[in-house]
Parts: C-alpha cells; sequence; structure tokens
C-alpha cells in the first residue's frame, strides 16, 4: 500500500504534466566504435514517447576571464539552460547522458547531458543546445 507521502506526490506529477506537459520523443545513442566519431542510434533500446514538463530557466553568470582587472570589468551575462522533467512510471528505459531528445512542439533536438532524479517519483533532465539532425 502507497504511503501517504507517495500518493501526493503522485498527484502532484500528475498536475504537472497536465499543466505543463508536452510530448517529447527520446532516442538511445550509443557510442560508435570509433572514438572521434558521432554516437549512433542503439538498436537495443526502441524510441518511445512520453509527456514530460519542458523549461529553460534564465540565470545570470560571470565570463571566464583571465584576470583580476578582466574580472573586475566583465559584466554578467543571462544564460539559459534547458531541462525536462519525466515521471519515471512514464519512462520505457531510464535516459542517459548522451541519449536525443526531441521536444515535438517545437522540433528542437537536444542531448540529455545529466539525469537529477527528486528521489521519490520524477527525474529532471538536464539538456545540451539543440543538436543538428
Amino acid at each position: 500500500m502507497p504511503t501517504p507521502f507517495e500518493i501526493a506526490a503522485a498527484m502532484n506529477s500528475a498536475a504537472v504534466d497536465t499543466v505543463y506537459g508536452e510530448a517529447f520523443q527520446c532516442f538511445a545513442m550509443a557510442a560508435a566504435g570509433d572514438v572521434d566519431g558521432p554516437r549512433q542510434a542503439d538498436p537495443a533500446r526502441d524510441s518511445f514517447t512520453v509527456t514530460g514538463g519542458f523549461l529553460a530557466p534564465s540565470h545570470s553568470v560571470l565570463p571566464h576571464a583571465r584576470g583580476s582587472v578582466q574580472d573586475d570589468n566583465a559584466h554578467k551575462v543571462a544564460i539559459s539552460v534547458p531541462r525536462v522533467s519525466f515521471d519515471n512510471r512514464l519512462m520505457v528505459w531510464p535516459l542517459r547522458p548522451g541519449d536525443r531528445v526531441v521536444r515535438l512542439k517545437t522540433g528542437e533536438t537536444f542531448e540529455v547531458a545529466k539525469a537529477l532524479p527528486d528521489g521519490v517519483l520524477r527525474t529532471m533532465f538536464s539538456l545540451t543546445a539543440r543538436k543538428r539532425t
């Protein structure tokens, strides 16, 4: 029997997908035989479509500079890190770094950089910049 915490987490996850959810297609990628070659599709894991929440929050950082004078004069730069959150129960297989995620709403293709599980029900995936297909 699920605990009240697990029930609340499932309700929260369903609410996130209902309000912010959109369709994503996930593709498994594997390293090719050549170390310097591009990654190839992994035939052992089939692609699947899943509903998730997309966010690309902006935050400001100081750019890297060479010395203290440049650091003092450097201006903050606003950057955006795209992320997607999936309910673990809806995923056919867990995404790994290097796998591709296609946002079907816009057709943008991203690569998974790292997984940030919440320890309960959802996993937030940091995505890299758009990839050419």
